[in-house]
């Protein structure tokens, strides 16, 4: 082993021995992931919608039809996970698809009257969700955590790291 690589196996253990996990971003996201998770389903009381499909729902419901493409964008999510989202949620018949008549070589989604359904029993259970999830914070400082957290939800890639 050379000299630098001994270096840096030093400086790493050093790191790692001083670690505070609760101060890592990666774990408090797991913790707050798992969270909201359990939150979701005791308070919703169903599993037909996951949290991704309430978002799709939510998004269409919101702003009307749209291409898989721009529902993407919107949602935050890739297109290949929202495909087969899709697929599945077209075969409860919670969204439907047709020929986009803007652009034939593209497909327009839409909720369905079923969706829409399912969609307005989980909001108010969702609106409660979101209130138990920021109860731990005073009331002035939620804003300003929802913003945080979006900021680095939404921040392009640092440097060493390419864009997606």
């Amino acid at each position: 082993m050379t000299a630098s690589k001994r270096t840096e196996k030093a400086s790493a253990g050093e790191l790692a021995r001083t670690w505070q996990l609760e101060g890592g971003i990666g774990f408090l996201l797991r913790l707050l992931e798992a969270r909201y998770d359990g939150l979701y389903q005791s308070l919703t009381r169903q599993s037909d919608i996951t949290p991704r499909q309430f978002g799709v729902l939510m998004a269409l419901y919101q702003q009307g039809p749209m291409t898989a493409s721009v529902l993407a964008d919107r949602i935050s999510c890739d297109r290949n996970t929202l495909s087969e989202m899709l697929k599945r949620m077209a075969g409860r018949r919670l969204v439907s698809k047709k020929s986009n008549p803007e652009d034939r070589r593209s497909i327009q989604i839409q909720i369905t009257a079923k969706g829409e359904d399912a969609l307005l029993a989980v909001v108010p259970a969702a609106a409660e969700l979101q209130n138990l999830m920021l109860a731990p914070l005073r009331k002035e400082d939620r804003a300003h955590f929802l913003k945080c957290l979006l900021a680095i939800a939404k921040a392009s890639s640092v440097a060493g790291t390419p864009d997606e």
